[in-house]
């Protein structure tokens, strides 16, 4: 599967730098599945609008995942 990039305007950028994400969404007795990814969110965005952003995007690539529960997820800036 691909890794998404969910990404904001420019300026955006430059703000807020790039973020990695991991996301492992199930759906019991089905599959689940583990992505990751990069999201730059937008100027003011907490983490739980990067949190339904991420789904979201994650959701729409594959819809046999709509609806699917959240197993694991960890945000982090994408700077060592």
């Amino acid at each position: 599967m691909t890794t998404p990039t969910v990404q904001a305007p420019a300026a955006a950028q430059q703000a807020h730098g790039t973020h990695h994400f991991v996301i492992t969404l199930e759906k019991p007795g089905q599959f689940s599945m583990t992505q990751e990814g990069t999201f730059t969110p937008p100027p003011g965005s907490t983490r739980q609008d990067a949190y339904l952003a991420i789904y979201q995007a994650v959701t729409a690539q594959n819809p046999r995942l709509k609806g699917a529960s959240v197993g694991f997820f960890l945000l982090e800036p994408n700077q060592l």
